[in-house]
């Protein structure tokens, strides 16, 4: 019975090596730009307010650089508009699993096609641990001003209290492939929000 049954369809090589340089081009843009300038015992609260201001973008012009949906995720989030569907939470609640079971989670990875109504879809993710410098933001002592920075911008923050090590989140890519059996339709770029109008006087 089992040799009957279909095949599953695997994922292409390069759209698996496309989301792999997505999550390095981002990783890059974000050790440049904010990991360095922590190593340089630049002002915290300042560093954590470039990234809010920038990290969005940077994400933005990966996907459309390479064609595809990046994002990050984790379990929990600190911005709810990065809150995991049921896929990526099901691949993160394994990739807590298998570093519980003593396994090296610098080496996890997963891509799988799936069907999501009449949508065939390429999907993949790889965890992200936290280093010494996430920490400023995400750890247990967060410099009080980045506190109520974070209250006043996110009052459901979840993503605080991590320990150097842990899984924090998770890069993640998500590239339609087909749409009712038919071949998707060619990438549309993502353009920057509009900036909100001006007040009134």
């Amino acid at each position: 019975l089992t040799a009957c049954a279909p095949k599953q369809e695997q994922p292409a090589p390069a759209d698996i090596q496309a989301a792999r340089q997505a999550a390095v081009a981002f990783d890059q843009q974000l050790r440049s730009e904010i990991t360095a300038r922590l190593e340089r015992n630049e002002d915290p609260a300042a560093v954590y307010m470039s990234y809010a201001d920038h990290a969005p973008g940077w994400g933005r012009e990966i996907s459309n650089r390479f064609g595809l949906d990046f994002s990050r995720t984790a379990l929990g989030v600190r911005n709810p508009a990065n809150a995991p569907d049921a896929w990526e939470s099901e691949q993160l609640a394994v990739f807590s699993f298998l570093m519980d079971s003593g396994l090296d989670p610098d080496t996890f990875e997963n891509a799988e096609i799936v069907q999501e109504g009449e949508e065939t879809v390429f999907r993949w993710i790889q965890p992200v641990r936290m280093m010494d410098t996430c920490l400023v933001c995400h750890g247990e002592n967060i410099d009080p001003r980045i506190k109520l920075l974070l209250a006043q911008e996110y009052p459901l923050d979840e993503a605080s209290g991590y320990a150097e090590g842990q899984i924090g989140g998770a890069y993640s890519v998500r590239k339609v492939l087909r749409v009712g059996g038919e071949p998707a339709p060619a990438w549309t770029p993502i353009s920057e929000p509009e900036a909100p109008a001006p007040a009134a006087e």
